[in-house]
Formats: C-alpha cells, sequence, structure tokens
C-alpha cells in the first residue's frame, strides 16, 4: 500500500505527530488504592518493581483521598468499610479510568458499578507472570491512551501496550475495509471513490500505528528521514504480498470482494505491526518462519473478528 519513499512521506506529514510525542513524552501516574497496605504494594510491584521508580503509588481506599492519578486501581482484599465503598463508587464514576483487583478470597464481594471487564481476580497460587499477564490487558484496555506513555517508561508494560495497539487498528481498518466497499456497488464512481477511500484511511492508520510503536519502545517520534527510513524497510516485505492479495480481491465482484477485502485489511494490518514490533524490539525484522506464523494467526483472528462486527 505505501509504494514509495514520497507517498509515505507524504501521508505523514498529514499525521499529528507533535501531539504523538507530547503524549509519550508527558509523564503519567497510576495510583494504587488498596483495602490494606498489603495488597495495594503487591499490585504496584506487579506493574512496576521498583518502588523508587514513583509512577506507581499507594494508598488506602477511604483514607487518601487527595493525590490525584491518570488512572486508578482499586485492589480488593477483604470487606471495604463504608468509606472505603464510597471512594470506590466515586472512583467510578471519576474522569480517570478505573480497574479493581480482588484478591480470590474477596472475589465474591459485590462491586456496584464496575463492568466485569474492568474485573480482575488474583488467584492465591498464580505466580506473578500469570496475574500481570490479565492484570495488564484489563489495564491496557481500560485505559489505552494512559498505558501508551506508562508502556514506553515501564518495560513491563511495553508487549500489552504494543498488542492492544496492534489488534485495535487491525480491528478498525477491517471494520472501514467492510464499509469503503459499499460504494463500490454505485455505478461508474462507486469503485473509485471506495478505493481512494481504502487506500489513504488504511494506510493512515498503520503509518500512524508504526510511530505508536516507534515511541513505545524508546524512539524518538520526531518526522525526519531518519524515522522513515527506518521504518520502511521494516514494512516493505509485509506490503509486497499485502498489495497482491489486495489486486487479487479486486477482481471479484464488489458484494463477492468484500469479505475477503475486510479480512486482508486485518490481516496486512496485524502483520505490518507484529513486524514493526518485533524490529523495535530485537533491532532486527522477524524470520521468514515467523511471518509465516504471523500470516497465520491473523487469520485466524480476522475470521473471529468479522463474525463480530456488526451487520455481517
Amino acid at each position: 500500500m505505501i509504494g514509495n519513499i514520497t507517498q509515505f512521506w507524504r501521508l505523514t506529514r498529514e499525521l499529528d505527530i507533535g501531539s504523538l510525542r507530547e503524549a509519550f513524552e508527558r509523564p503519567v501516574s497510576l495510583r494504587v488504592l488498596g483495602s490494606d497496605g498489603r495488597i495495594a504494594d503487591r499490585v504496584a510491584r506487579l506493574i512496576e518493581p521498583d518502588p523508587q521508580a514513583g509512577e506507581v503509588t499507594t494508598g488506602l481506599l477511604g483514607v487518601d483521598r487527595g493525590e490525584r492519578a491518570d488512572a486508578y486501581i482499586a485492589a480488593i482484599a477483604s470487606p471495604l468499610e463504608a468509606e472505603a465503598r464510597r471512594h470506590v463508587s466515586d472512583l467510578s464514576v471519576s474522569e480517570a479510568p478505573l480497574l479493581v483487583v480482588q484478591a480470590e478470597e474477596a472475589s465474591g464481594m459485590l462491586v456496584l458499578g464496575i463492568p466485569d471487564d474492568r474485573l480482575v481476580t488474583l488467584g492465591a497460587f498464580e505466580s506473578d507472570e500469570e496475574v500481570r499477564d490479565r492484570l495488564f490487558k484489563s489495564l491496557v484496555a481500560a485505559a489505552p491512551e494512559v498505558m501508551l506513555s506508562a508502556g514506553r517508561r515501564h518495560p513491563l508494560l511495553r508487549e500489552p501496550v504494543a498488542q492492544h495497539l496492534i489488534r485495535d487498528t487491525s480491528r478498525v481498518n477491517a471494520q472501514f475495509a467492510a464499509l469503503s466497499s459499499l460504494p463500490a456497488n454505485l455505478p461508474i464512481v462507486g469503485g473509485l471513490v471506495g478505493d481512494v477511500a481504502d487506500l489513504l484511511v488504511l494506510t493512515k492508520n498503520q503509518v500512524l500505528l508504526l510511530f505508536k510503536l516507534a515511541g513505545l519502545y524508546g524512539r524518538d517520534v520526531q518526522l525526519g528521514p531518519e524515522l522513515v527510513a527506518e521504518v520502511l524497510p521494516v514494512v516493505g516485505g509485509a506490503f509486497v504480498w499485502r498489495t497482491a492479495a489486495r489486486a487479487l480481491v479486486g477482481l471479484l465482484p464488489s458484494m463477492l470482494g468484500l469479505l475477503p477485502k475486510t479480512l486482508v485489511a486485518y490481516t496486512g494490518t496485524y502483520v505490518v505491526g507484529n513486524t514493526a514490533r518485533y524490529y523495535y524490539r530485537f533491532g532486527r525484522k522477524p524470520p521468514p518462519e515467523m511471518l509465516r506464523e504471523l500470516r497465520e494467526e491473523a487469520a485466524r483472528l480476522a475470521s473471529a473478528t468479522l463474525g463480530r462486527l456488526p451487520g455481517r
């Protein structure tokens, strides 16, 4: 889809890279408020093992109300007093995102106003690695913008944030590819309108994803030849097969091509994102066998995503 460096440069200049850079450079604060100090400290250390880092602070529910944060985690290991319950209720309707973490012995306690996807249970015999996996996935889903900056500063958060960015962009591109296929049913101009919209929007979304991943893994997100030259070789191979697949889809009648076109949009974005993610993490392009595995995984995830699209 990105045919050459000139096209890449033109599309990238239309993005608000300055705001993205500011988002990465802005310090963020995560505050863990516990039913007691022990559970608060445990959850905080799952996110940031170094208590001196300063960006993950702790306090007690119902007691420490003064300090502001970009996102809150209520950590509960025992029944809450009335003031602590009111504190959780107030946090649930505040602008800052709230995640509730319950120790297994407190998992039966009713927490009103908290959606199930923002409740995480800590098993009594689970390892920190097992708990982190669930905790981070829920935290990223609850506060994606906050986690973008937090992931740059906290290495343990980077992989869950990267996974969320890639899957979310892949899903959005799949949805847009399906919508952009509808004008193709209009006579004369329909196909042209759909193709142009597809080209611009999907490519911009992919370019923005690449810059987010670059910033997440510590690169300086500044629009310049160095970053462009670094990104292009990473995604070049993935775009070759994606462009070929889209050309084949274009030979089908419009309505028959809608489903495979959507699959290609998801799969292409997923492979491009994970290729960049691997590069920024390890400093080299992924091996061919890994790319094959990524395509297979992307096809499986794309099929599941299509099943959830409205009006399928």
